[in-house]
């Protein structure tokens, strides 16, 4: 009895191992999994080789991500959230000429208050529009009186804990631009302290993911920052057009930003710029417009070659 006990004790105790030893599968994925990822990848890149002037295909592309991306690498992810964006800013001036027709306008003039909430408009063009327009990773945006699309990256959240860090981080710098934008009607939208600190999460990315596939983009919205903090927009300079005194407002956030510019190249540069403007009387004079080239220069090249 005790010899059959002992069998039985020793045999449990095989089968225990041998499930925690496949169970843990340390060499990573089986063959399911990775025939799976496969399977999803072939399939999302013959969806995206489909004409895209197909006015369904982005929707198309946003939903199938979302239900797949769970299946693949965060390599594989960020592909896909890649070349998503791509698409997006590729059908972008065909959506723009859906809404550019004064017809249209007025109908979104109308039910503005209903456009973040596509169920509750009643006109049914206008809502079959609008939803698309969201389903496929847009919101509407308006400046100057006209309404136009623009690409929500608040969308992608529902795929930033997919992807790799640095297509987080773009994630999450481009959510705020296109949550809240900086400048409307040739004016800044948000507050000078704001400009800095998204240009601060900007520079971070650049020299964090220096080898990011997102990197040019990010430089190219670092260098319009950087214009907005040495001039602000035409309507809202920061040094005043009659008296050329520097803009109050920018200075009080300028000098609480560098108060404490820790590694910043930026925040160092700009506290350079406050000496020379504060030593002209906070006017602007020929030394700090030269200084200010000179900055100009150092962070936008191309723009002085």
């Amino acid at each position: 009895m005790l010899r059959k006990l002992a069998l039985i004790i020793i045999c449990l105790g095989l089968a225990v191992a041998a499930v925690g030893c496949y169970g843990e599968n340390p060499k990573g994925p089986d063959k399911t999994g990775e025939q799976k990822t496969a399977e999803v990848m072939d399939e999302f890149q013959s969806l995206i080789e489909r004409d895209s002037q197909k006015d369904t295909i982005v929707e198309e592309v946003a939903a199938f991500i979302e239900n797949n991306i769970k299946h693949v690498s965060r390599e594989d992810a960020s592909k896909m959230v890649n070349e998503f964006e791509k698409l997006q800013k590729e059908y972008l001036p065909q959506l723009e000429n859906m809404f550019f027709n004064e017809e249209l306008q007025a109908k979104i003039y109308n039910e503005y208050e209903s456009i973040t909430k596509p169920s509750t408009i009643k006109d049914p063009a206008l809502k079959e529009l609008i939803t698309k327009t969201k389903n496929s990773g847009y919101r509407v945006e308006t400046a100057e009186g006209t309404y136009f699309p623009i690409i929500d990256y608040e969308f992608y959240k529902k795929y930033r804990d997919h992807v790799t860090a640095d297509l987080q981080d773009y994630i999450d710098i481009m959510a705020v631009e296109s949550n809240n934008v900086p400048a409307k009607d040739a004016a800044l939208v948000i507050g000078w302290d704001e400009i800095v600190k998204r240009a601060l999460n900007q520079e971070r990315f650049i020299n964090t993911h220096s080898g990011s596939e997102k990197i040019g983009e990010i430089r190219q919205l670092y260098q319009k920052y950087i214009t907005f903090i040495l001039y602000g927009c035409n309507n809202t300079p920061l040094f005043s057009y009659d008296t050329k005194t520097l803009n109050p407002q920018a200075r009080e956030a300028y000098l609480n930003a560098v108060a404490n510019n820790g590694n910043s190249e930026l925040l160092k540069d700009l506290e350079e710029y406050l000496n020379v403007v504060i030593k002209n009387d906070n006017k602007l004079t020929s030394q700090v417009e030269e200084y200010r080239n000179s900055l100009l220069n150092k962070y936008i090249p191309e723009q002085n070659s």
